[in-house]
């Protein structure tokens, strides 16, 4: 039996990487896979490799976000994972005696307000439910303050 047969996971980030890898993994698992990203390309290719759907979202839009849960219930008839992904990691975020204040506060906006814009809008559809399941996701250097020269 497939333990995730018929949940509906809402992956942000979900056209690359962790994102990418877990989308094959929950739809394997049962899951029925919402790729939210804003390539539309490689979203598209990873929601019909899934046989999910690709829904386009800036994370950092909240308008987006919420567009991106309600497309997903709207489809499915439920929202009960959200795993929120999505990250960057741009060139421009270096020593903190180089990077610039618009490179922080766009990291800042996709690694962190993207994750609060995320939850604000999924709960009210998992309250409804009485179920669901949140997974914030963030790389390696999350636990290693200084693993790399990103500030």
């Amino acid at each position: 039996m497939k333990r995730l047969q018929d949940r509906v996971a809402v992956i942000t980030g979900g056209s690359s990487g962790i994102g990418k890898a877990t989308a094959i993994r929950l739809a394997e698992e049962g899951a029925k896979v919402v790729i939210a990203d804003i390539d539309p390309v490689s979203g598209e290719k990873i929601a019909a490799q899934v046989g999910g759907i690709f829904v386009k979202a800036d994370v950092t839009n909240a308008d987006d976000v919420a567009n991106m849960y309600k497309v997903a219930f709207d489809t499915y008839g439920s929202v009960d994972i959200a795993f929120n992904n999505a990250g960057i990691s741009p060139p421009d975020d270096d020593s903190i005696l180089t990077t610039g204040i618009d490179a922080w506060r766009r990291v800042q906006e996709v690694n962190l307000t993207s994750v609060y814009l995320c939850c604000k809008e999924v709960i009210p559809y998992m309250q409804r439910q009485g179920k669901g399941a949140i997974v914030n996701t963030a790389s390696f250097v999350a636990t290693m303050a200084a693993a790399t020269s990103q500030i």
